[in-house]
């Protein structure tokens, strides 16, 4: 997509903490919770010991006997007279044809802004076995330029990531689909538009997926676009509303109350008071008060992380969500009195404040994240405002990769909500403070804000075809940016299904007979599409 509030990481900086994607491949800490999106990241020790995506990445799973390819994709297919189209970067791709048949489509899994690896359990027992085996097709996984190995030069410098776009990256799939020949089947002849080619993507790469209908029907005869982030938002304060609609009450009410207690004291300027509610969350030495709240609000974003696969889904949410409803024992009240009677007359504004939750909650940082970082200050760790460490450019930052698609084209900075209206994240967490990385990373090469129309150009919510199918989650916090976003109450939509209780792609995995029914369900309904697709393509040319 997964999109930023902005972290520190034990002096290395990372992007959007609820990003569609995983950042960075660093050795260092991190607070970020798809993605990655989109928001994404795994190789990392997480501060909450989270994987972070791109939503999710299945590592547990069996990745299967699939090694690694490269095929020669162009640098650029944006102007032919540039050097560079002339030149080839090695982009990695794997590719699995078990079930094949002699007149069987190719799907085609975009990998999105991660590392391709992650996504081989897809294509071991998620939507590529299951499409392919219903079918007699190949699946294959291409990864996305700029990602995992597939990188054009040899760092990620400004001049390099000149050529990391939406647009470049579609080409890159049709110009793969065009010329692929696949090793030990240099005989067999797959290419587009010969062959039904069908294009599959989750949250990034869903949108990838559905551009492609758009762009190159020619040749994509057929996309999923699953959890589809459709829609290029600059301001996406959104994405914390279903959270607040969907996840318990029990733990909600008490964030919204505490959340907006904590904003009322750090706009006080009273000193004391300050620091007496940075200490009772371990966070006394973080010295930008945006920071420290930034730090509060990252287990929101471990909501996205959840799954109906128990093998891989996160509950780290729930145990969050238990720590501002469960009543702590006498000891920490007591422990944390003195702490408390300087921040008790800022409580009192509020009607039957939730002490308990508080302790709890303060309690829930101080175990997973401030004492993760007792060898280093606390700004080091958590500050971000780090200028050296933004600029860092060599390979292993791969957090840069998609903060230069955030800043350049996509947004989805997750701000406070507007106005009056309850926020499950501090006012103070700004567009202005979550773009401050773009600024610092990039400098003045980059727009002062994402050039959106480069994205909602190929449709945005209207964005529609034939053979193009939507599916979406109607608890994902992507919602708002897909075609069944609460907002588009009148929007009728050809191939479309939404998944009741479901996060983010959460049709992308599967486990055979241990599916729930619901996601058994979405599985038999994109087969079904499929099969038409493809009898529609032979139809057609005979």
């Amino acid at each position: 997509m997964k999109s930023v509030i902005v972290i520190a990481i034990l002096g290395c900086l990372v992007g959007p903490i609820h990003s569609i994607k995983p950042l960075t491949s660093t050795p260092c800490f991190s607070i970020s919770s798809w993605n990655q999106a989109q928001t994404q990241p795994h190789q990392k020790l997480n501060l909450l010991n989270l994987q972070t995506h791109e939503s999710y990445t299945p590592s547990i799973l069996p990745l299967g006997p699939f090694p690694a390819h490269h095929f020669p994709q162009l640098i650029t297919h944006s102007d032919p007279n540039l050097d560079e189209s002339q030149s080839t970067f090695a982009q990695r791709y794997w590719f699995d044809t078990t079930y094949y048949q002699k007149g069987g489509p190719v799907f085609l899994l975009d990998g999105g802004e991660t590392n391709g690896q992650d996504r081989l359990p897809y294509l071991q027992d998620g939507i590529l076995s299951i499409l392919s085996k219903a079918t007699h097709g190949i699946g294959i996984i291409l990864e996305h330029r700029y990602y995992g190995q597939s990188f054009p030069f040899k760092d990620l410098s400004n001049e390099s990531l000149r050529y990391l776009n939406t647009r470049e990256s579609l080409d890159d799939s049709a110009y793969f689909s065009q010329h692929i020949v696949l090793p030990g089947h240099e005989d067999l002849d797959i290419t587009a538009p010969g062959t039904p080619w069908i294009y599959y993507g989750g949250s990034y790469a869903g949108a990838k997926a559905a551009f492609m209908m758009k762009l190159y029907p020619d040749l994509i005869w057929g996309s999923i676009a699953s959890s589809a982030v459709i829609h290029a938002q600059v301001d996406f304060w959104q994405y914390y509303e279903p959270i607040r609609i969907h996840a318990p009450e029990t733990c909600i009410e008490p964030l919204i109350i505490i959340t907006r207690s904590i904003d009322r004291i750090l706009l006080s300027n009273d000193s004391m008071a300050i620091m007496s509610l940075k200490d009772l969350f371990g966070l006394a030495n973080v010295t930008d008060h945006r920071d420290f709240v930034n730090v509060l609000a990252s287990p929101i974003g471990t909501w996205q992380e959840r799954n109906w696969d128990p093998r891989i889904s996160n509950h780290e949410f729930e145990t969050y969500c238990d720590s501002l409803k469960r009543n702590p024992s006498p000891e920490p009240i007591k422990t944390f009195s003195t702490s408390l009677s300087l921040l008790q007359r800022f409580f009192e504004v509020e009607e039957n404040f939730p002490l308990d939750s508080l302790l709890g909650y303060s309690n829930y940082i101080k175990n997973s994240i401030s004492s993760k970082c007792e060898k280093l200050d606390q700004d080091e760790c958590f500050g971000t405002g780090n200028l050296t460490a933004h600029q860092i450019d060599s390979l292993d930052q791969t957090w840069r990769s998609w903060m230069w698609q955030v800043c350049t084209e996509w947004g989805y900075f997750q701000n406070s909500s507007p106005g009056l209206q309850d926020s499950l994240v501090s006012k103070l967490i700004t567009l202005e403070y979550n773009s401050r990385p773009c600024q610092l990373a990039f400098g003045s090469n980059i727009p002062k804000t994402p050039n959106t129309t480069q994205v909602n150009q190929y449709g945005d919510y209207d964005l529609d075809s034939n053979r193009l199918a939507f599916i979406d989650g109607s608890h994902d916090p992507w919602i708002y940016m897909t075609v069944h976003s609460p907002l588009l109450q009148n929007r009728t939509i050809r191939d479309g299904f939404v998944i009741d209780g479901g996060i983010h792609h959460w049709d992308e995995n599967g486990n055979g007979d241990g599916e729930p029914e619901g996601i058994r369900n979405v599985h038999q309904r994109e087969v079904g599409w499929v099969r038409e697709w493809v009898r529609q393509f032979y139809d057609r040319r005979s």
